[in-house]
């Protein structure tokens, strides 16, 4: 079934938080699960009721604090049943989504999974919704996404193929007209990376990411698009909002034939030197006959392999790796996505940092990678310092999925990598503006019978405001001070100011990456695997 135009107060999407699962491209997306339809059904009914009572239409209640609030009650409400469908909470509650509007304000209210409370005046009153989401943190994004319609990629192609799950039509995109409202390029180009990004979320500093393509042709960005993106958005800034990891593919020859993708060994001098990359981005699951790639994949401890990638990795100065594990169902060679090599790799390489982005998740039933990451920590990394995780990915699955998944998540990481060892990512744009994740975190409280039961740890502030930011500045080096100023001639700061004190914000609740498997396996087609 076609999607809505996204103009009107029904589209896809325009709930605050997602109500499925969206791919970053990577992996598969599951179906719309029935507590899903459940959660979409509710905000919907709240909104209805909300935006009548204050004189607004659903759309732009939707686009409010409060409305995000709505969600996250809506949230509380589904999760919080018990049943046999996995991640909710164990909680009971007596609330239905199948109840009246005007009795889910009475029930919604004292129904909570405790990890994501909400008073019931933040759902109806927009000072008090601010109240709520308060709280000012430095925030570095470690994972952040956009597709370059300016670079070497087939700009036909692109629009074929980012068109199919954008609601656009697969036509050519002529670059020297202007963006069409609501064409692939308007939606994943650059512009909107930095409204997404800069004005309708408190990011502070972002990473920009990509992933590595057979050819040129295909490369959704380039290392040299993402530092282009990373210039703007910093002149723009006066200050550092943007910083690079550079793509590299160490299980390609150095004679290989990769045209522009400069993601080769030899290309890490002009990576560090030129670009100015912070640290390394590499996929070991990508190749391999299991695979959508015509190379052969690769461990993080393979010595023929990796180990000469971190010598000149180490010549040039460059000590941070980070390295895709888990969302095995999609692209990437399945046993390869495992993050079994980490450990070996990490005791050979101790001035090496690595981290382990999505925290090797993926979506239900297939969680194991993710349990072998935590066992291997204890057992086998149990003193490594130089071994990371990050919630790209992660942290958004897991709170679709309910307060009690959420937690169970957090905890475990806590318990196993410690606060100081947990970066903060979010997959953006392909699940839309990283608002909403990042208020999940400020809203997010561990459920008292959950420390009592598993030892989970109490997640305060200052843990948040670690896994938020603090910790990947250390890392990336980058200084929060500096990036924290609003700096004279910085549009971006001066911008979001007068966005948000003249009532200019308008967050599309969009989101961009394909959310069936019609859309991932068209999207892979077009793509040419």
């Amino acid at each position: 079934m076609a999607r809505p135009d996204d103009t009107s107060d029904d589209a896809f999407g325009a709930t605050p938080i997602p109500t499925q699962f969206v791919s970053n491209g990577e992996f598969t997306p599951l179906p719309q699960s029935r507590r899903q339809r459940q959660v979409e059904f509710l905000i919907t009914q709240m909104a209805d009721d909300r935006a009548a009572r204050l004189g607004t239409t659903r759309r732009r209640f939707l686009q409010s604090k409060a409305g995000m609030a709505v969600a996250f009650t809506a949230l509380n409400a589904v999760y919080g049943c018990s049943d046999s469908e996995g991640g909710g909470a164990r909680t009971s509650t007596t609330s239905s989504t199948s109840s009246t509007t005007s009795s889910t304000s009475s029930t919604t209210s004292t129904t909570t999974t405790e990890a994501f409370t909400v008073p019931e005046e933040a759902t109806v009153d927009e000072e008090a919704a601010c109240e709520l989401f308060a709280g000012e943190y430095f925030i570095l994004d470690s994972q952040t996404h956009h597709v370059d319609f300016e670079g070497p990629a087939d700009p036909v192609l692109l629009n074929t193929v980012y068109g199919r799950f954008t609601g656009c039509p697969p036509k050519a995109l002529d670059l020297n007209e202007p963006c069409e409202p609501g064409s692939p390029r308007e939606k994943l180009g650059r512009a909107n990376y930095l409204k997404e990004i800069f004005l309708d979320s408190e990011t502070t500093v972002a990473m920009m990411s990509g992933i590595p393509a057979g050819s040129s042709d295909t490369q959704t960005i380039t290392n040299d698009g993402m530092a282009a993106t990373c210039d703007m958005v910093n002149e723009l800034g006066s200050s550092q909002r943007c910083i690079l990891q550079g793509m590299l593919t160490p299980n390609l020859p150095d004679t290989a034939d990769t045209g522009d993708l400069g993601t080769l060994v030899r290309d890490m001098e002009h990576l560090k030197e030129d670009l100015g990359i912070r640290a390394l981005k590499c996929y070991t699951g990508a190749g391999g006959p299991k695979s959508l790639y015509p190379y052969e994949a690769w461990w993080l401890d393979d010595e023929d392999v990796a180990y000469p990638m971190y010598e000149e990795a180490q010549r040039l100065g460059i000590n941070v790796v980070n390295v895709h594990k888990g969302f095995e169902q999609g692209i990437f060679d399945a046993e390869h996505c495992s993050p079994r090599d980490f450990p070996k790799a990490v005791a050979d390489w101790p001035e090496m940092n690595f981290v382990c982005f999505h925290s090797a998740v993926d979506l239900p039933p297939y969680e194991h990678y993710f349990d072998d990451l935590l066992r291997m920590k204890r057992e086998e990394m149990a003193e490594a310092t130089n071994i990371y995780t990050e919630l790209g990915g992660a942290w958004a699955t897991r709170v679709i999925q309910g307060g009690d998944a959420t937690a169970h998540f957090l905890g475990q990481l806590l318990l196993n990598f410690g606060e100081d060892h947990i970066l903060w990512g979010t997959d953006a744009i392909w699940n839309g503006s990283p608002q909403w994740q990042i208020n999940a975190m400020k809203l997010f409280q561990m459920p008292e019978r959950l420390m009592e039961e598993f030892g989970y740890p109490e997640v305060t502030t200052e843990i948040k405001a670690k896994i938020l930011g603090l910790n990947a500045a250390k890392l990336y080096g980058v200084d929060p001070a500096e990036a924290r100023c609003v700096l004279p001639g910085d549009v971006i700061g001066e911008t979001q100011v007068i966005y948000q004190e003249q009532g200019l914000t308008s967050p599309s609740n969009r989101r961009y990456g394909p959310t069936t498997r019609r859309e991932f396996f068209s999207l892979l087609r077009s793509e040419g695997f």
